[in-house]
């Protein structure tokens, strides 16, 4: 299971913001680093932090929150260990 902290962690760091000003309700209008530019920046973070097996995920991709982003990690998370 990803945690809160570990999503918050990674995007901070992916747009170089402080980490005390992001929390679970923040989305992407929110932060004006989180542009599309900084959108990739993200999931290249995720990628880099997590594992590269959420590539290829659409819902990831259209996330606009912190929240939809650990949704999504998670729910894909449970996805891969079925399989």
């Amino acid at each position: 299971m990803i945690t809160e902290d570990k999503v918050i962690s990674i995007v901070s760091a992916a747009l170089e913001v402080d980490k005390n000003s992001i929390n679970i309700n923040t989305k992407s209008s929110d932060i004006l680093e989180w542009d599309s530019l900084g959108h990739l920046a993200i999931l290249s973070k995720i990628s880099e932090e997590i594992g590269d097996q959420y590539n290829e995920s659409q819902e990831l991709a259209a996330s606009t929150s912190i929240k939809e982003i650990l949704d999504c990690l998670n729910r894909c998370s449970n996805a891969f260990v079925k399989n």
